[in-house]
């Protein structure tokens, strides 16, 4: 509901429960003047007002919104955003080393050190790349994009699919194709993703297109698995990966932000 409807429908079922302006703001815990001025249509009180507000008048919250309103997600709490950067942090230094081995590809099996690493940073890399994915995932739903919760959710899945195919390639030769095939549906899946950042309708709308372009460069070099192809992906990746990291960081400090009302 827009201002100044929202504030004279305030005002109106005040008044019809008897309560004054001072009484409703103690029990709301909430400035007398950021009342007067809700009720007088200069501020828009944020969503957490609004359900002290409905509480004290015994009403629906949705009395005050509309369906778009009623719709829309709060935004993502800073310390979800913080969690995902520090993920997201270890995704890229791991993956840095996990690619380092993943571009000469089989695995070296004889050397007993570097097998174990390897592996270890396989599942590092799965474990951490699934839950940053998940983050954009969030953000996708939170911005209503659903191109990017969709192939967010896709990358989550061949990530995992990805450790499985490499770790069955020890035992089974077929496995080699299976892999080939996840980095494919990846390739592939990473244009779309790509394109989701872009279209993403944000305050930080800059950064995540210019986050889109570079995925966007660096998929078709994945698509065709030479090491040239894959080394130049490689390098696109880097900066790719660090503004996926400055996208979630500017979406922590943006979260400690107060929203445009009160």
């Amino acid at each position: 509901m827009k201002q100044p409807e929202l504030g004279t429908n305030i005002c109106f079922l005040r008044n019809q429960k008897g309560i004054t302006q001072k009484e409703l703001a103690e029990s709301c815990n909430i400035d007398i003047r950021t009342l007067q001025r809700i009720e007088s249509g200069n501020v828009n009180p944020r969503m957490s007002t609004l359900k002290l507000l409905a509480e004290a008048l015994s009403c629906d919250i949705n009395t005050f919104l509309d369906k778009e309103e009623e719709e829309t997600p709060e935004r993502l709490s800073h310390r979800f955003l913080a969690s995902i950067f520090i993920i997201g942090l270890v995704y890229f230094l791991n993956w840095l080393f996990f690619s380092r081995y993943e571009l000469s590809l089989p695995i070296d099996l004889e050397g007993g050190n570097v097998y174990f690493l390897s592996i270890l940073s396989a599942v590092v890399y799965t474990i951490t790349g699934v839950i940053f994915y998940y983050g954009f995932n969030r953000l996708g739903k939170h911005y209503k994009n659903k191109l990017l919760t969709i192939t967010s959710f896709i990358i989550m899945i061949c990530i995992t699919l990805f450790l499985l195919t490499l770790l069955m390639t020890m035992e089974y030769s077929f496995a080699t194709h299976l892999n080939a095939i996840v980095v494919f549906i990846m390739s592939i899946n990473g244009f779309f993703f790509g394109a989701g950042l872009f279209i993403t309708k944000s305050s930080l709308a800059t950064w995540y297109k210019l986050a889109g372009i570079l995925q966007l460069m660096a998929s078709p070099f994945f698509l065709i698995r030479t090491s040239i192809t894959q080394l130049i992906g490689f390098w696109l990746c880097v900066p790719f990966l660090l503004l996926l990291l400055i996208l979630v960081f500017k979406e922590y400090k943006q979260s400690h932000r107060p929203l445009p009302h009160s």
